[in-house]
């Protein structure tokens, strides 16, 4: 018996942590696979910065929903207090964990990728070779995603 008991106070002992290595402070454990998360620093007294993330659909993440977040020394507000997670950015700047749903993230990242293509197609347009438009030479374009885009 006294075995398991030492057992258990070794994996239950916090993991050393050296003073020069890699910290996890900003990973995020627990998360709904049906949303998207990010930590957002907010610049401004005012909260401009936060307030333009929820008109656009995010949310605080609520530390009660089984999310844990790196390290000990992240603040997790008290009950009463408001229910977020943040973590302090340096400079009297806080970094707040907020999430939205997984599908509108998505709508909201094709959106900047299509900007994006538009923006390729403009430089890449192909032209007639019979073109006396004065142009000559041509563009290539090897997107992050793989996609190859050509003009002449």
């Amino acid at each position: 018996m006294s075995n398991n008991r030492a057992t258990n106070r070794a994996t239950n002992k916090p993991q050393r942590v050296p003073v020069s290595g890699q910290r996890d402070i900003l990973t995020v454990y627990g998360k709904d696979s049906n949303k998207q998360y990010r930590f957002v620093k907010d610049n401004d007294e005012g909260g401009m910065r936060i307030q333009q993330y929820i008109r656009g659909g995010w949310n605080f993440t609520d530390p009660s929903g089984g999310i844990i977040v790196g390290e000990e020394n992240v603040h997790k507000s008290k009950k009463g207090e408001g229910s977020i997670v943040r973590r302090p950015a340096g400079e009297g700047q806080w970094l707040y964990l907020m999430e939205i749903k997984k599908e509108w993230y998505d709508e909201d990242q094709a959106a900047k990728a299509e900007v994006v293509n538009q923006s390729e197609s403009a430089i890449t347009g192909t032209r007639s070779p019979d073109s006396d438009d004065g142009q000559y030479g041509s563009v290539k374009i090897k997107s992050a995603q793989g996609k190859h885009y050509v003009g002449t």
